[in-house]
């Protein structure tokens, strides 16, 4: 017989076995330590305020994906039946219950009503540090960017949610990423050189008088929207009225609404917002634009759920931002940091601009500034054209080289491809250390017979001079410090070729290349630091996301080409990038003779970049949806599916390109890359857009 003692103790143990268990977590996020150019200052105090972004799962993504390519297809009876917000929450937003359940434990926690606001999707939270470490079991700390010095708080060390509450949330944006962009301010530099021969500079009438606009077409519906991403990044009023003032663009055609902070003042980036600012408007002249600015650290998620929020929501966006598509979580060292993976944040990102193009915005991204090698994230295993390409910036005591890298390997495997992979993460790490940088020295020294040297082009990059073949350099290790330095060879295991960009290779957006025009009556070639711009035009294969239909025939045929690099570099069933290309090279934008003010003096100034050829490009389509409007037809939406179309069927709407390269980053040539040729290319796109034959196919289109 059981003791009433015995029972009790029973009793209090099933008590605390149920409890432990309905306290049982998992890891969301887990900071062990910030990137590179991340440094912890401080602790955060508990009265400080932090906000984050809680992801909850989503129902019915195949319906969603079904609806979204329905209403995108011109051959769909559905064609431009667009949906509202409510109409698309009704899909994917999770039931009540387990929006419930996640609303619960923050107000069991201590939070109140007030510091939330719960969408049909997510919830987005600002409190206080004292109550966010309670609820993820954490500490928070102040970090700041060596690079830019912005600051943002985020964990330290792992954070936690109870699994009862995580089986209803995808992940949580705010914590631990670390997302910052600065390829754009590096890239879109003052040009220093012009492409040999070239006197042209692109402005507003050029671009018109080029594609064919004519001067005097204007928006003129009220209900026509549309609008620029900028993250970290303002424009200045003061640069808008300039620039309208020079190129004889009225003041009373140029609406922007702004939303967000202007963060001028505090030092962050504004020429971005600028071009994009000056150059939508100019194009898309008389059309009201939202500049619609993400706060510190905010990245391609957070956009989307912002701009979905609008109604009327514009029916244009240009983005002139991304990075390597495998690395979306820098959001710092790896995606680990998140409790996920790129793979992850991308199907999440993916998903969100779905939802965006349901609505019937064009959304246009820039394909990346740094061809298809890229620079920031890739590995620098793309072999340098030393010997036809070698400094194409210029500035360097030579014109080729026999030795253009060598490779730096640490005992535990880690390798860095100097100085393609400059940028890299393993090149950071060891360049920032003095080991390292006196062994390269060392190495240097000990192949004097060979004449190795470091030259400098004229922005300042590395480059590695020798009389001798890689081959033929002497190694130096240091046991002390595990590496050891050897004249580079290549080797297709150690490392990607290419680097593609996202959100520039997402299938649910259209992709934007860089072109150089050389001469007004000439055709353009791909815009390259190897011809004399200071960017080249991003393009290639994505990594984790598959080929969309509609391009499927236009990469069949370009497949069969002959003109792609060696097939283990890329995926042939996945998506090809970019679509369409336009100038990006030698554009004048005003800006502020300081650029910490928000008024002039102000002065032109010539910079290159997809980056331009985006919001451009999104200007073009702005007018053609306002014949639309005005037609009392929808709106072109995502446009992909139309493209590739018109393409096949009328030809004669885009510019072919056939001549270029986009092997080269923004300082270095590798021996391989995507060559321009007849028909789409992943240099070049389909091309660019012959405005006056677009725009008669697109009002041609029965709807």
């Amino acid at each position: 017989m059981i003791s009433k003692t015995s029972l009790l103790l029973l009793v209090l143990s099933i008590i605390a076995l149920a409890s432990a268990i309905s306290v049982q977590r998992a890891p969301i996020a887990d900071v062990v330590s910030a990137p590179a150019h991340f440094v912890q200052t401080r602790l955060a105090k508990s009265h400080e305020f932090v906000q984050f972004k809680i992801l909850l799962k989503q129902r019915n993504l195949d319906i969603l994906e079904d609806k979204f390519w329905d209403v995108s297809s011109p051959k769909s009876e559905n064609y431009g039946k667009f949906l509202s917000k409510e109409e698309i929450d009704s899909i994917v937003a999770p039931s009540q219950k387990d929006v419930k359940v996640v609303v619960n434990w923050l107000v069991d926690n201590g939070l109140l009503k007030s510091e939330m606001i719960v969408h049909s999707d997510f919830i987005q939270v600002r409190t206080n540090v004292g109550k966010a470490s309670t609820l993820f079991e954490t500490s928070f700390a102040h970090y700041s960017s060596s690079r830019t010095s912005l600051k943002r708080i985020r964990v330290v060390g792992q954070a936690s949610m109870p699994i009862h509450v995580l089986a209803k949330v995808d992940f949580v944006l705010g914590l631990s990423d670390f997302i910052e962009d600065n390829k754009m301010s590096e890239s879109m530099r003052t040009t220093k050189k012009q492409v040999q021969g070239s006197t042209v500079s692109i402005t507003p009438s050029v671009i018109k008088q080029y594609y064919g606009i004519p001067s005097g077409q204007i928006g003129v519906e009220a209900e026509n929207y549309q609008s620029i991403a900028a993250f970290s990044d303002f424009y200045s009023s003061g640069a808008l009225q300039f620039f309208g003032q020079k190129f004889g663009i009225e003041s009373s055609t140029v609406r922007v609404k702004s939303v967000g902070q202007n963060c001028i003042s505090q030092n962050c980036d504004q020429m971005e917002s600028d071009l994009d600012v000056q150059y939508m408007t100019a194009i898309g002249n008389n059309i009201t634009t939202l500049f619609l600015s993400s706060g510190n650290g905010e990245w391609i998620i957070d956009w989307a759920t912002a701009i979905q929020q609008y109604n009327p929501i514009p029916k244009i966006a240009s983005i002139s931002y991304g990075w390597a598509e495998i690395e979306q979580c820098e959001i710092t060292n790896s995606c680990s940091t998140l409790g996920i993976d790129s793979v992850v944040y991308v199907a999440r990102s993916n998903v969100e601009l779905q939802k965006v193009g349901l609505r019937g915005v064009s959304v246009f991204v820039s394909s990346g500034d740094d061809g298809a090698p890229s620079f920031g994230a890739a590995s620098g295993n793309c072999p340098i054209d030393g010997t036809k390409q070698y400094c194409p910036l210029g500035g360097c005591n030579h014109k080729s080289t026999q030795c253009a890298m060598m490779t730096i390997m640490e005992s535990n495997g880690t390798q860095c491809f100097f100085p393609m992979g400059s940028e890299s993460n393993a090149c950071q790490a060891m360049l920032t250390n003095q080991a390292f940088v006196n062994g390269i020295n060392e190495f240097i020294s000990s192949n004097s017979k060979c004449q190795v040297a470091l030259e400098q082009d004229v922005q300042q990059n590395y480059h590695i001079y020798s009389a001798c073949t890689c081959d033929k350099l002497k190694p130096f290790s240091d046991s002390d410090a595990g590496f050891k330095i050897v004249g580079y060879s290549y080797d297709q295991d150690a490392g990607t070729l290419f680097q593609p960009d996202y959100p520039a290779s997402s299938p649910y957006i259209t992709s934007v290349g860089a072109t150089q025009i050389t001469d007004v009556s000439k055709p353009e070639i791909v815009c390259s630091v190897a011809t004399g711009a200071i960017i080249t035009g991003g393009g290639g294969v994505a990594i984790t996301q598959a080929q969309p239909s509609y391009q499927a025939d236009a990469v069949a045929t370009y497949l069969q080409s002959g003109t792609l690099p060696p097939s283990y570099s890329y995926n042939a069933t996945n998506r090809f990038y970019p679509d369409l290309t336009l100038v990006g090279h030698a554009y004048q934008i005003a800006l502020p003779n300081t650029l910490t003010s928000n008024t002039c003096p102000c002065a032109l100034t010539s910079v290159d970049g997809t980056s331009c050829s985006s919001p451009t490009l999104a200007g073009m389509i702005s007018l053609i949806n306002d014949k639309l409007i005005g037609a009392g037809k929808p709106t072109l939406g995502f446009l992909n599916p139309l493209l590739y179309q018109a393409a096949k069927e009328q030809p004669n709407v885009f510019n072919d390109i056939t001549t270029g390269s986009n092997n080269c980053n923004r300082a270095y040539c590798c021996e391989y890359g995507y060559t321009a040729t007849t028909g789409y290319d992943a240099a070049s796109g389909l091309g660019s857009i012959n405005f006056k034959n677009f725009e008669q196919y697109v009002l041609s289109l029965n709807n």
